[in-house]
């Protein structure tokens, strides 16, 4: 057994079914050892797409997701979905090929360091130097890859040690352990004095409120989240891009935070008083805890399964080290010894919300055309009570979608995350109907976004992986362009690509809108449908406005 046979039965018995890959320099015989051991190989035309459908669907499963590239520019081209990974704590290994180590230092083809270059977005990199040092390093990177805040990890395997035999010992361990799936399983129960202290801080605040963020979905809370909130009636919102933890609507939910003005509610935060953080950090997209955002007086509260990820921007009061559902299933027990007064508070922060959205409401046009954007999500919002993976790829669109469809936040629901990249939606939605293959899957996406893998519509078909894309067609960078006037857009706006031919030239099924009444139809359609179907809706630039 060499040690590509190696590498890939131990990914097999640790429960990974399906590798993302490019083939290329360095990588022939793992792609051999997959065919061997009947290991599924989703192979791509970009290896930035490979690594963001081993991204994806780590943060859908909670099990390591795998990619697998070639050396050099394959190894660089992976980069952005392994930080993607990083900023989101998403369980990925991505696994870099390079030529012999005879010939390392010498110049040898596409020689580049890239433990060194991996490194700052990961918790663990190494170059596997022989066999000898193979299961230790590999076995390593899997187990902290998912274990306490969860995350990227790197191995460069050379092709030599690919090829080299596997030593004795290596070979029976792997065929003497019994299968196993590493994925995310956080248990960790808070201090119970510190767990007192937190309800008698909520319970006697005049205004508190709840944010939540990955550490939730990772931990399995929605259950005790909602057990919570229906008897404290604190306000909950939700860290944008982070994974969703709201499975259904309730009426403490009140959308995400940003700094962007996408929530009525968000300027409340301002005048509360304590604040209890759910496996979240307080960064942009809380303006760090500055006073812009929070009061100087704010009290935080933080729960956080790694101690290490306390937030740095902010000092809490309080500091429990558990997991989100462990805390909050001990938070439940002591609260039914308190009396909650938060209804009237809880009300005002839903009023502000509707305020905003009330705002709106006349831009929507019945009939405009081309559509405008908020026009796009409210034909969306109906299909979003099914039972249905949604995603949403681009900056423009995006915010749009978080102002009106905001009365959710289920962890189906998907987003690049924390980076704010765009272009991963394309090869993101094959991922997600990886993850989940009996629920249909729709992405929402700019056409700046989907311009960056359009081709990865091919492999879709090719794997069988059918989805509804939304292209929203403004020919703009529109987060951009939307926020400078006419005459000062350089750099920002491009021409058309009619999205729907295209697809239909890649062999899917292209839709073009020529109405705002047929965008629904196309959609449900397209769900029915089982390939590929890309629905191209012009949208109407809406020049520079302020969203307040």
């Amino acid at each position: 057994m060499n040690g590509a046979q190696w590498l890939v039965g131990t990914l097999k018995q640790r429960g990974v079914d399906v590798i993302f890959a490019l083939c290329g320099n360095g990588l022939k015989p793992f792609l051999d050892a997959c065919i061997d051991h009947q290991m599924q190989v989703i192979d791509v035309r970009n290896e930035q797409s490979a690594a963001y459908m081993a991204d994806t669907w780590g943060r859908l499963t909670k099990r390591i997701g795998v990619v697998v590239v070639s050396a050099g520019p394959g190894h660089t081209n992976a980069l952005t979905g392994l930080a993607n990974a990083f900023w989101d704590g998403g369980p990925m290994l991505l696994i870099s090929g390079c030529a012999s180590m005879k010939t390392r230092g010498m110049g040898h083809f596409q020689e580049l360091d890239q433990v060194e270059m991996a490194t700052p977005v990961c918790k663990y990199a190494r170059l596997i130097t022989s066999t000898e040092t193979l299961e230790h390093e590999f076995i390593k990177a899997l187990r902290l890859a998912v274990s306490g805040r969860p995350g990227p990890v790197h191995l460069t395997v050379p092709v030599d040690v690919l090829n080299s035999v596997m030593p004795d010992f290596a070979v029976s361990q792997l065929q003497l352990s019994p299968p196993s799936v590493d994925e995310v399983n956080p248990i960790s129960v808070g201090d119970g004095d510190l767990v007192c202290e937190t309800v008698e801080e909520l319970a006697t605040a005049d205004r508190p409120a709840i944010i939540v963020g990955n550490g939730i979905f990772y931990a399995a809370a929605w259950q005790p989240l909602a057990e919570f909130a229906e008897k404290t009636n604190i306000p909950i919102f939700s860290s944008m891009w982070s994974r969703g933890a709201i499975e259904r609507s309730i009426p403490e939910y009140v959308g995400t935070t940003f700094s962007g003005p996408t929530n009525g509610a968000y300027s409340c935060l301002a005048e509360t008083d304590v604040v209890l953080l759910l496996g979240v950090q307080v960064d942009y997209r809380m303006e760090y805890g500055r006073s812009s955002v929070f009061s100087d007086s704010t009290r935080f509260i933080s729960v956080n399964s790694d101690p290490n990820q306390f937030p740095t921007t902010v000092e809490p009061k309080i500091r429990i080290v558990a997991d989100s559902r462990s805390a909050l299933q001990q938070l439940n027990t002591v609260a039914t010894n308190y009396v909650w007064n938060h209804q009237a508070w809880l009300h005002k922060v839903r009023g502000m919300r509707e305020t905003l959205l009330k705002k709106w409401d006349g831009r929507v046009c019945k009939d405009q055309y081309p559509l405008s954007s908020l026009r796009i999500c409210q034909e969306i919002q109906p299909f979003l009570d099914q039972d249905i993976t949604f995603l949403i790829d681009g900056g423009n669109i995006g915010r749009w979608a978080n102002l009106v469809l905001w009365n959710r936040h289920p962890e189906y629901w998907f987003t690049c995350g924390a980076s704010g990249v765009v272009g991963w939606g394309i090869p993101g939605a094959i991922a997600a109907k990886l993850a989940r293959p009996k629920e249909p899957v729709l992405l929402l996406s700019g056409d700046g976004s989907a311009g960056f893998t359009v081709t990865e519509i091919e492999t879709a078909l090719r794997f069988n992986t059918p989805y509804v894309a939304i292209v929203a067609h403004d020919s703009a960078w529109g987060i951009e362009a939307d926020s400078r006037p006419p005459s000062r857009r350089m750099g920002t706006v491009f021409g058309e690509i009619r999205f729907d031919k295209v697809a239909e030239a890649l062999g899917a099924k292209g839709v073009y809108i020529e109405h705002p009444n047929q965008l629904a139809p196309a959609i449900e359609n397209g769900l029915k449908t089982e390939t590929v179907t890309v629905i191209h809706v012009p949208t109407k630039l809406e020049g520079v406005i302020q969203l307040s």
